[in-house]
């Protein structure tokens, strides 16, 4: 019996040095290992997927400390093809265990955009917490892009999408799961954010003043001193492409069996969130408040934000309700004087409560309208509905948009 153990664990050494000695060497070498950052996916004009991958490169030497980024492209009928493409024409094996986001491009608008998806939900080559979002322009032109904090992109829209505690709620993040599992729901309705690309033009136009101004210097240099020119116009070049560009993601693309039918502003991003997320430590600004004399504009910090969705159905139709309930103080104001007090329990004027709740309430109003307008049912009245009204699941499952009416109610308090 003293030698079964022994012999168990020589049993246990042995399998694992045969699966570490029969492993393919050539997949786990670095040198030919594409690890796969972000990928792209756009559509051809001849109807086959363009995928781009954004790729960490290894770095040879250390005398280079730029934070370089890499770009692969690759074409097929569907995504797997285009993805294989991408190792037979460029030689590396393209790695997706660390891609952590796909871009989908502008050319999806109009398409059923899971037939590009389904493959990223399927494959266990990534993972299903990987972010999805949609393009304003093609998928490939944002990995090209650089912004001011980072050269790359993939790395500063995660850094957007995935914020740290004590920054906005303003993002309607999604990812592989949430998104399939939406459009495979009953509803079939599913999100993403929408990214939009702000330019700093102002910021443009001075470096490129400043590199015609640093290249005829260069250039009279040039005359006199041999060929010193040429290095200074490549310098002044790879500083002016360096954070030219900052990325939006306040708004979201709705999709409707895989169909993009509408969108949500930063405005309604923000309520919808308000009532799906942890909304604290949020911001939101209440403008033109009527104190009596000039219209001011406040700045409301939120503790803490409890909202709760409910259902009355009957045979004359359904009544979501909704009700927001907001602890929140004021942060900043606009106006020459203040008459509030520097004190630790601050409670809300009555002018400042009565404008955030009626904001509130106009922005929650708009976006159960969005919902009925566009038939997506991002606030998953359709799920509730089979939940907890079952009995009337087979009388409205085919209409239930078309039967619903709503009562929101906000209540904002204060510091006491």
């Amino acid at each position: 019996m003293k030698f079964k153990g022994v012999k168990i664990a020589a049993i246990i050494v042995a399998a694992v040095f045969l699966l570490f000695f029969s492993n393919d060497f050539g997949l786990i070498d670095i040198e030919k290992t594409a690890i796969i950052t972000a990928v792209a996916i756009d559509l051809e004009e001849d109807g086959e997927y363009k995928i781009t991958a954004q790729i960490a490169v290894p770095e040879a030497t250390d005398t280079n400390t730029e934070n370089l980024r890499a770009q692969i492209a690759g074409k097929g009928s569907t995504v797997g093809a285009a993805i294989k493409n991408i190792g037979d024409t460029s030689g590396w094996f393209p790695q997706l265990c660390f891609c952590n986001l796909i871009i989908v491009g502008k050319g999806f608008s109009d398409y059923n955009i899971i037939k590009v998806l389904d493959y990223f939900s399927k494959t266990l080559r990534i993972q299903d917490s990987a972010l999805i979002v949609m393009a304003e322009t093609d998928g490939a032109e944002l990995l090209k892009l650089s912004t001011p904090l980072d050269n790359i992109s993939s790395f500063a829209l995660q850094k957007i999408l995935l914020k740290n505690a004590g920054l906005n709620r303003d993002i309607a993040m999604c990812d592989v799961k949430s998104f399939c599992t939406g459009y495979y729901s009953d509803a079939g309705s599913a999100y993403m954010p929408l990214i939009k690309v702000v330019l700093q033009k102002a910021e443009n136009e001075k470096t490129s003043a400043e590199d015609t101004d640093g290249a005829e210097s260069s250039g009279s240099a040039g005359v006199a001193g041999g060929g010193s020119s040429g290095g200074s116009g490549s310098g002044g070049e790879s500083g002016g492409a360096k954070g030219d560009a900052i990325f939006n993601a306040n708004t979201t693309a709705l999709f409707l069996h895989g169909k993009k039918v509408g969108e949500l502003d930063a405005d309604l991003t923000l309520a919808f969130n308000a009532l799906t997320r942890d909304f604290a430590t949020s911001t939101f600004e209440v403008k033109d408040v009527n104190t009596g004399g000039e219209p001011l504009n406040y700045l409301l910090t939120v503790f803490s934000c409890k909202a709760s969705r409910s259902l009355t159905v009957s045979e004359n139709g359904i009544t979501l309700h909704v009700s927001l309930d907001v602890y929140a103080k004021i942060s900043d104001m606009n106006g020459e004087t203040s008459d509030l007090e520097y004190i630790k329990n601050l409670p809300l004027p009555v002018y400042v409560k009565e404008r955030a709740e009626a904001d509130f309430t106009e922005r929650i109003t708009d976006l159960i309208r969005t919902e009925i307008q566009t038939g997506c049912d991002f606030l998953d009245v359709k799920k509730e509905l089979y939940r907890k009204h079952h009995s009337y699941y087979s009388v409205y499952k085919d209409n239930f948009i078309e039967n619903l009416s709503y009562s929101v109610s906000v209540s904002f308090t204060g510091q006491k």
